[in-house]
């Protein structure tokens, strides 16, 4: 099972490296979402393709007919492109926005203002303006506190044709 292994392995990594996107404050473009998927399917596929390959999948699990050399490649394929599209969907995309972005101001409307929660001490919602999108983003108490309940604000952050990757939040009135 030396193949299976890897396949495991990679499988495994890429889907560790997934979840780390929930913890990024990373919202991606339309544009992105779209794209995401077709470098997902060539990535994920080719990764596949490789694994099969070199580690003889078919013969690994000593499959008779067709069918069910089939089945598994569908299977498995199928799993390791729908990671590899979790990990690209977000993560990738916001290191990518993090390192290469541009800095950029846009405004956005508070919706709501909550303490505490997961990992976020003040948490405040909003909605961008440009792209109509919501969004939750931590701050520190002093800005919790000096933000309206309601109106509109100006953030800070760095943006890509990838998405928008919101720093900070300045204040209560747009630019």
């Amino acid at each position: 099972m030396k193949g299976f292994n890897h396949y495991l392995f990679w499988l495994s990594t890429l889907a560790l490296f997934g979840v780390c996107g929930l913890y990024f404050s990373f919202y991606p473009s339309a544009a992105w979402k779209v794209g995401s998927v077709p470098c997902a399917l060539l990535l994920g596929g080719g990764l596949y393709a490789w694994l099969a390959w070199r580690e003889r999948f078919a013969s690994l699990f000593q499959l008779e007919t067709d069918a069910a050399r089939w089945h598994l490649h569908l299977t498995l394929g199928s799993l390791l492109v729908l990671v590899v599209w979790g990990a690209l969907q977000v993560p990738v995309a916001a290191l990518y926005t993090h390192w290469l972005g541009e800095d950029t101001e846009f405004a956005a409307r508070v919706l709501n203002k909550e303490q505490g929660g997961l990992g976020c001490g003040f948490k405040v919602e909003l909605v961008l303006d440009e792209v109509a999108q919501g969004m939750g983003i931590c701050v520190t108490e002093d800005v919790w506190h000096a933000l309206p309940s309601r109106g509109a604000v100006v953030m800070r952050g760095k943006s890509s044709g990838l998405g928008i990757n919101p720093r900070q939040v300045l204040g209560g009135t747009t630019r």
